[in-house]
Parts: structure tokens; sequence; C-alpha cells
């Protein structure tokens, strides 16, 4: 069985499936399977190794879906076994590129190799070669993949998607809708391209991965001026299209990152008095007292200190729906959380932490409340890729309070250089006042000056100005100084806000690590 014959046809018909190591894991069919206990893995003497916990023979499962051998050990139906041959190995598909009039023009021929990895060679036809094919593309007029359906589909009206590979738009067309994609994969798409979607509306699956995502925004962008509509849409489980699929999630299920608007219509400004008889609504607050919905938050500490678990337990506790630093409950809020300085494995270590204590105060984080991206080699956000992939995320996750640092991790200019700052701080915007949500980022606080450290972040001047509220945590005792830390603005408020002006470390593991000390706040009231 191909790799993408156990996409299209074994995985399909499985409920529950979900990517492991070396494979897949889904519910057994064979049996009532409330947890998933069958493992699909790709066998060496047979096409599929099925493997259920609890004891189900293959026949038996096979059955159950109606499926027998002979069915999953199929190769796939673009597969040509005259054509195979090519310079890299043999080929395992073989896909034609048409023109217009359904002229052949050239063929992509898709090479496994070891290791699951793949490589893909180009032909077009020659009579005068021995083989009947030119290994070389040469001058050959470059065509998108299903030409002649795609001009169909767009006279028709129909919605057309385009998609990074072939196997994905072999994979949508089997789902009855108009695909196609360019040849030579991402980044490869041509500007002549283009005319062909006059007023077409176009949805563009964007790859789980950067490479894949900017090859989206390229399609968009160079798209976006004659479409009627564009849309951006990824996968959410999976790297591509064909994993969304075979999991069992549908084309509605697909998360919209980004999308095309109408010009907008100017309209003229309200006169003074039509201005003051407005009545404002309610604050909206994402934790009451503390932080409201579009405000910009910079929390800034010494290193060792403990500033990234306070952010990290803010966050937490957000989601859980329960104040981050007294035990009351509050609305839950969504949260996207992206840290751009350490691994997955360092912030799983803290995120579990958090996560027990919140189910110790019964206020378990939901399915689908808080979201994490873990980016350590960093994001310049002054870069329009990075920024792009920022809103993105936004888009995407509808956060009410976006967490994202450190500052000093999401550019590649000078820290002291503000017009470098001036774009981090706009991308960052852009980003909030799309999600309407509350931001806080982290940063750092300079080094000591002439003896005495401040709170202020590192940097440039404009992060002195840019947020609605500085706030950072300092020693409390040089005795225990991880252990005792006061709160305090280096920015005023600008409305009244009830931040802790003390806390302490606890040594409950079923409490938050930071906690309210009231002892000091009591000695220096």
């Amino acid at each position: 069985m191909t790799a993408d014959a156990l996409h299209d046809i074994l995985l399909p018909k499985l409920s529950g499936v979900r990517s492991i190591a070396g494979g897949f894991q889904a519910r057994c069919p064979a049996h009532e399977d409330h947890s998933p206990s069958l493992s699909i893995t790709p066998g060496t003497s047979q096409p599929v190794v099925l493997m259920c916990h609890a004891g189900c023979q293959t026949e038996d499962i096979l059955a159950a879906i109606g499926l027998t051998w002979a069915d999953i050990s199929q190769p796939a139906e673009d597969r040509k076994p005259d054509d195979e041959w090519t310079p890299a190995g043999p080929a395992s598909h073989v896909y034609d590129y048409r023109a217009e009039t359904g002229e052949l023009l050239y063929q992509v021929l898709r090479v496994p190799e070891p290791g699951g990895s793949k490589t893909f060679r180009q032909r077009v036809p020659d009579r005068l070669a021995k083989s009947g094919w030119r290994w070389s593309l040469g001058d050959t007029r470059k065509v998108l993949y299903r030409l002649p359906e795609l001009i169909a589909a767009i006279d028709g009206g129909e919605t057309v998607w385009c998609a990074e590979g072939e196997k994905d738009v072999e994979t949508l067309a089997r789902h009855g809708v108009a695909a196609t994609c360019n040849s030579g994969g991402a980044g490869k798409w041509r500007d002549e391209y283009t005319d062909l979607f006059v007023d077409a509306h176009v949805r563009i699956v964007a790859d789980r991965d950067k490479p894949g995502q900017a090859h989206a925004r390229m399609v968009a962008d160079s798209l976006a001026e004659v479409a009627g509509s564009v849309t951006i849409v990824e996968p959410t489980v999976g790297k591509d299209i064909s994993d969304h699929l075979a999991a069992g999630k549908t084309l509605e299920e697909l998360v919209v990152t980004w999308a095309s608007e109408q010009p907008p219509t100017v309209d003229l400004a309200p006169d003074l008095h039509e201005f003051l008889s407005h009545v404002d609504p309610p604050t909206s607050w994402v934790v009451e007292g503390l932080l409201e919905r579009g405000d910009r938050l910079i929390w800034t500490g010494t290193e060792g200190l403990g500033k990234s678990l306070t952010v990290r337990q803010i966050a937490v506790a957000v989601a859980a729906g329960i104040h981050p630093f007294r035990n009351q409950n509050i609305p839950r809020q969504k949260v996207l959380y992206i840290d751009c300085e350490n691994s997955e494995r360092q912030g799983r270590k803290y995120f579990r932490m958090l996560e027990h204590v919140a189910r110790m105060k019964n206020h378990r984080v939901p399915e689908g409340q808080m979201f994490v991206i873990h980016r350590p080699t960093g994001i310049d956000l002054s870069r329009p890729d990075d920024a792009a992939w920022l809103l993105e995320r936004v888009v995407a996750h509808e956060p009410d309070l976006l967490v994202c640092g450190p500052f000093y991790r999401l550019h590649a200019a000078d820290s002291e250089e503000e017009r470098g700052a001036r774009r981090v701080v706009a991308a960052l915007d852009a980003a909030r006042v799309q999600a309407d949500c509350a931001l806080i980022v982290e940063h750092h606080a300079p080094h000591a000056s002439n003896g005495t450290r401040t709170l202020r972040p590192f940097g440039s001047s404009l992060l002195m100005r840019w947020p609605e509220m500085g706030m950072g945590i300092a020693p409390a005792t040089e005795e225990q100084p991880c252990k005792n830390v006061v709160v305090k603005a280096w920015r005023g408020n600008r409305d009244e806000r009830h931040w802790p002006r003390a806390l302490k470390w606890s040594e409950n593991d079923n409490d938050w690590p930071w906690v309210i000390d009231d002892d000091w706040k009591n000695s220096h009231s």
C-alpha cells in the first residue's frame, strides 16, 4: 500500500484518526471503541499493519469498514506502472500538465525516497528521443495543473481551490471541488497565472509550515487585485489538506487565516455634538480590574526572577476562568500564547504544572480555550512575511488575550533603533486590533546603570510610550530575591487598576506559583 493509498482508501473510513510516531491511531471499527485502540503502520512484507489492542483480527477490522486486502493493496488511481522509470528512481505517481485544449505539455513524476521523503522529476514528450521523453522542461510553456478543468470551473462560477502540490489537488478533486497548483512546489507561482482568475472566488490551502504559509500569501497577493474573493485556509490536523481530510475532517472545518476585503468606504467624521451624543459601551474586561480589551501591557523583570512564569500563570488562569492572583471566578477568555524564546519541551514543563493547578482549583482549561505556539528561533515582525504570519494566527484563533514575546525575539534589528521598533509595534497593534483583544508582551529590563536597575524595558524609548500599562517585578528583599517580589508600574495606568503590590513564591503544588504576599502588603501600607 502506498502512502497515498493509505491516506485515500483506508484512513477516511476510520474515525478518531490522529498521527502518532511511525503511523496513525484510530478507533477500531470491529468493536465498540470509545478510546482509540487501533494502530495503523506501513508494513514491509504486507501493505499495512493493523493492530487492535483489544484483540480484533485484521480481517474483521477491514470487513467492518467494507474493505478487503485487495482494496488496500491496490495502487493509487493516478499511478502509471508502464511509465515509472525516472533518473532518480521509480516514480509512484505521474501527473499530466495539459494545455487548455487538452494537449499534454509535460509531466511531473513523484519519486519516493527512503525515510518517507520524496523528490520530483519533470519530462516533456519528445518524438526524437529513444524513450519518447526529454527530462528537461527547457522553454516548455508552464501551466497550472488540471488547467482545462480549472477554466471550466471558473467559467461556471464555481469556487476554485489552490493547493501546494499535485497530491493535494487530487485529494480535493476526489472531494468534489475544482482544484489546481503550480508545478515545482512552494514559491514557484508565476505572475502569468493571475489572468485566469479574473472575478473568480478562490480558496488557497496553506500547508502548516513556514514555506507553505509563505507560498499561500504569495498566491493571495498575486490574485487579490483580480479575483472576486481570496481566502487562505489551513488544516486543523496534520501538515496538509490530505492529512486533514484523512483524519475525518471536512472542508468546512478548515481554519480561515486571511480573507480579502472590499475597499473601505469613506465616511465623514461626526459633528462634535453628534460625537458627544453617543453613549460609551460598558468596559469590556478580560480580567476585571487588571486587563481591559484593547490594552497593551509590557511586563518586565530581571533575569531568573520568574517574569515568564508570571505571564504564563496569567494566561492559564484567564483561559481557566479564575483570577490569576486571587481565588475568584472570572469569565473564561480565549488565549493565544506565542513563545519566541523557549522550546516546546520547556513550555510543556511549565504549562503542565499550571494546568494541574487550574484543575486543583476545579477550573480545568476547556478544549479550544488556550492555544500555544513555540517559535524558539524567534520571529521578525519588521519583515512583512512574519507580520502577516502573526496576523494570520490571530485571525485563525480569535483570542481575547494575546501573549507574545519576549520583545527582543520579535525582531532582528538593533534594539535601540526606533524605526525597527516602530515596525514591530505596528505589527502587534494590527494583530491586537484585528482580534479586539488585550495584549501582553514580555520584555527584559536593562542591566544596572550607576548601581541602579530599573524596570523600564530595554531598547528604544518608543517602548516607554507605546503601551497603556508598563508593569514589572523586582526583588522585595536581597535575602530571597526569587521568593518575594514587588510589582511596580514603570508606566502609569490609563485608568485605575488593581494589580497586587507584592507576590511570594508558593510552596503548595496545588496553588499558583506566585500568590499575593499579604504580609509585605500589610507591612508597607
